[in-house]
Formats: structure tokens, sequence, C-alpha cells
């Protein structure tokens, strides 16, 4: 397909506010008419959404065509030009998220050491303890934004928790590793990201060196002491990883409790199920609510690593490829009755936490969150319920994650 026909492609609005509230009907569109779209930026760069189930479980399978690194899209006169100089770009990119083979390969063998499942699980009844304390906090009240109250809170203090930050510093390392983690969202200057930034590295590398001096039983030590053939992670990968950790960590396990929690509210049949549902049942229900409503609704983004002609697209070099989880998890040829949430759905080979190598790390922290978490919220507030009409409520900008804003509820 050329440039020129392509611009005359339709069109979709995949930035407004009502398509935020309800974006899956566009989807659907989208899967029948075009698959695989390019929208062209103001720009005249272009970004290709992928939306059916099997190309995009092909793209993110192919790690020669659409790359994670955008370096390897560049020229050598290019990546002079454009390799990352400043310490929040060295920061954001030096993980295993935005590495191919053979770095990302190092990389995730090195975090597997230390975030591994037996440690997700031993955690368990410190996930319910701190589920219990937020709501022992509200409950007097008789009602709470799900958002700000428990979903944000619960994963944050888990992931904190986990890397062996400090109870003290826990407000500190948030705030810092925002800087990196989403400076517009904060509306921070470049003269205070770039101090917040410094403070955020300054704080981490010297935790870095007590646990070198004094390991203890935290992820932290466990990134610190990991080797594999002979090698480690270097200072800035060290801090990369932890700020990569920090907002995956939570970010997940928030949307997915909220976006699960207004499912559940507005199928009463379904909630029903999940009242009475076993250990099994509430994870089986935990499955179905990532696959209907996730919380991540693109992928990070992919670049093209060279000019090819993807499926009778003519992609160029650098431009860049969104695979539409939210989209692919509707696809009815994958799932009957797709836009129907089933909490008994079987064989649910969602695509919520990714698929290939870079499949979700937090995968399981987040599935054992927000299992405690419905089991508690609706185990402790029996009549719990939307403190506001369905269409008052607000979703989160942007193409990647997909959650709300706030999400006011209240009880009896």
């Amino acid at each position: 397909m050329s440039r020129d026909k392509k611009r005359t492609a339709p069109g979709y609005d995949l930035f407004s506010p009502q398509f935020k509230a309800d974006p899956f009907p566009t989807f659907a569109t989208m899967r029948c008419d075009a698959p695989i779209y390019g929208h062209v930026a103001r720009n005249g760069s272009t970004i290709w959404y992928i939306t059916r189930y099997d190309d995009v479980m092909e793209v993110l399978r192919d790690n020669e065509r659409f790359v994670k690194d955008v370096g390897h899209t560049l020229l050598p006169e290019e990546w002079e030009r454009k390799r990352p100089s400043t310490l929040s770009q060295r920061l954001i990119n030096e993980n295993m998220l935005f590495a191919d083979p053979p770095d990302h390969t190092r990389l995730r063998a090195l975090v597997n050491q230390a975030f591994t499942p037996r440690r997700v699980e031993q955690n368990a009844p410190r996930v319910q303890a701190i589920a219990e304390a937020l709501i022992d906090r509200v409950s007097a009240g008789k009602q709470m934004d799900l958002i700000a109250d428990f979903a944000l809170p619960l994963p944050t203090i888990v992931i904190t928790d986990l890397l062996g930050i400090p109870e003290a510093d826990r407000e500190l390392v948030a705030d810092l590793s925002q800087a990196i983690i989403a400076p517009g969202r904060h509306g921070l200057t470049f003269s205070a990201r770039k101090r917040k930034v410094r403070a955020f590295v300054a704080y981490l590398q010297e935790l870095f060196a007590a646990r070198q001096q004094d390991p203890q039983d935290d992820l932290i030590s466990a990134l610190v002491t990991a080797e594999a053939g002979g090698q480690r992670l270097a200072p800035e990968e060290l801090s990369s990883m932890v700020a990569l950790l920090l907002v995956t960590g939570h970010e997940t396990t928030v949307n997915l409790i909220g976006n699960g929690v207004l499912a559940l509210l507005r199928h009463p049949d379904q909630l029903a199920l999940v009242r009475a549902a076993d250990e099994k049942g509430v994870e089986t229900a935990v499955e179905e609510l990532l696959r209907f409503d996730g919380p991540v609704e693109t992928s990070t983004t992919r670049w093209v690593r060279r000019d090819v002609v993807y499926k009778g697209h003519r992609m160029r070099r650098g431009d860049v490829v969104r695979v539409v989880l939210a989209a692919a998890n509707r696809d009815e040829s994958q799932f009957a009755a797709a836009d129907t949430l089933d909490l008994c759905r079987a064989n649910n080979r969602h695509l919520a936490f990714g698929h290939g190598i870079h499949y979700c790390l937090g995968a399981p922290l987040a599935r054992l969150e927000g299992k405690i978490a419905l089991q508690t919220l609706f185990g402790r507030l029996p009549n719990l319920r939307l403190a506001i009409p369905p269409a008052e409520l607000s979703w989160r900008s942007g193409v990647l994650f997909r959650g709300l804003e706030r999400l006011p509820l209240a009880w009896e």
C-alpha cells in the first residue's frame, strides 16, 4: 500500500474521551475494515495499529522485523545523533522492556533470578494484610474512591515492600520515580524533572551500596547480587530496572482492580458468581476480567526494523507499531461471544499481559493482587455500588494503559 493510498484509509478517533469511555465498538470496526491500520501523524511518520488476535500474536513473536530498541532501526550516523544522552533517557531505556536479544536475554535472565514465582507467592499474606488495612480505613465512612483509596495504594505498597524500600521513604520514592515514569501527568518542567531524576538516582545508588554491604531478603538485594554468565547488572541498568518495576509493579494492578470492579458492578449476575466462588473460581474470574476490559490497551512501542511489506502493507524503517491488546481480546475469531463477560469462560488465552519474550514479568503478582483485592472488597463490603452514574466516569488519556481516573463507590 502506498503512503498516498494510506492517507485515504478510514480514520479512527483513538484519543477522545468518548472513545476512551468505550473503545470496543471502534476496535470491532477496525478488526473488520482495517485490521492493520496506518495512522499518519502530523509530522508525516506512521503509527501502525494491529487489532486482530492472530496478527497481534504474530507481531508479538516477531523480534526480527518488529523491535523494541529504536536504535536497531537507525543507520550508524543516525544513531550517533539520536543515542540517549541524558540521565533520564538512559534510565528509561536501559532495561529489558526496551531491549532486543541478546541484550534482552541477558537482562531477563538476571531479573528472573530476583523476581521469582516463589517470592511472589510468599507475599500473599502481606497482600491480604494490606488489603484489609485499606478497607479498615474507609469502612466506617460508607464511601470511597476505589482508585485513590484502594486500587492505587495496594500495589504501590506491595511493590515497594518487595523491592525493599523502607516504609519511611515510600512517598519520596513514588514522587521521585514519577519524574521518569510519567512526567507529563504531573506537569513537571524540564528543570524540575532533571532535579527529581538526579535525586532518584542518588537515592537508589545509596540503597544499592547498602544492599551490597548488607543484603536483605528483598528484590533490590537480589538484583544487586544477581549474576548470569559472569555478568551483573550495570549501575544504569539497576536504576532503570527498579524504575521499571515500580511502574509495572503497580500500574497494571491499579487498572485490573478498577476495571474489574466496574465490570462486576455493571454485571450483577457475574458478581454473584464471584461472591459464591471458591479460590479457583476467583482465579478464573480474574482471567476473564483481564480479557474483557484489561489494564493495558496497547503494548509498548515497537518499531519496524527495516522496510518491509507486511500482509500487503508497506511499512517503512522506523515506523511505530502498536499491537492493540484490548482489540485482540475481543476478537470473535478467538473468543465466542467476545463482548460478553463470562466468568466461567474456559481456555481463556487472552493477551492482557502480552506474549512472547516480552510477556509481562509481573503477571503472577498482578494476578495475586487482583484475586485478593476482589475477595476482600466484596467480602468486606457486600453492598458495594457505584456512587455516580456510569456516564460520569472519567478514563485516563493515552494509548498505553486503560484505566479510570476515579471510581466513586458507596455501601450501606
